[in-house]
């Protein structure tokens, strides 16, 4: 897998695969919903652990995860209130968002993943239920059985145990 130590740079290292044949193709090879171009294949639950894992070890991608997610739930929560509502954009922490949207990006061109916007969601998911305290840790027996739970027939499992 590729190295994950240092992020350093990712920003423009995204910037620059998007700009070439190869980034526009592989941005674009699959999608989340609807469109005539099929879905990205499931991930495993390792490769979701490990994702989450680099959200939690950069201060900043953490930050900016807790703000997004506490975004939505704030909106599950909420569901009459939407983008035509006075205050919404004072609200929505789009800075916060783009930077989980183009990290997702980013990750998945570094490990050379499927991608189609919404597969990694699990792992954004959990890294944040632990970020919050919901979880113990990623590693920990509860955080398997929530992604079971929460995301079923989204995630590989293989029979390998709790983090395979």
């Amino acid at each position: 897998m590729a190295d994950f130590d240092d992020i350093t740079g990712w920003r423009e290292e995204l910037k620059a695969f998007e700009a070439t044949g190869e980034g526009k193709v592989f941005f674009r090879t699959y999608r989340s919903w609807g469109g005539d171009k099929p879905k990205a294949p499931k991930l495993p639950f390792a490769t979701l652990l490990h994702f989450a894992e680099v959200h939690l070890r950069f201060p900043e991608i953490e930050t900016a995860l807790k703000k997004k997610e506490a975004w939505l739930d704030y909106l599950n929560a909420n569901p009459d209130f939407g983008r035509d509502d006075e205050g919404f954009d004072e609200l929505c922490p789009w800075n916060d968002i783009e930077i989980v949207y183009d990290f997702q990006r980013w990750y998945a061109m570094k490990a050379q993943l499927a991608y189609d916007g919404s597969n990694l969601r699990p792992g954004q998911r959990i890294a944040y239920q632990v970020a919050i305290g919901e979880l113990p840790s990623l590693k920990a027996p509860e955080t398997r059985a929530y992604a079971e739970k929460e995301f079923p027939g989204e995630i590989v499992f293989s029979d390998g145990g709790e983090n395979d």
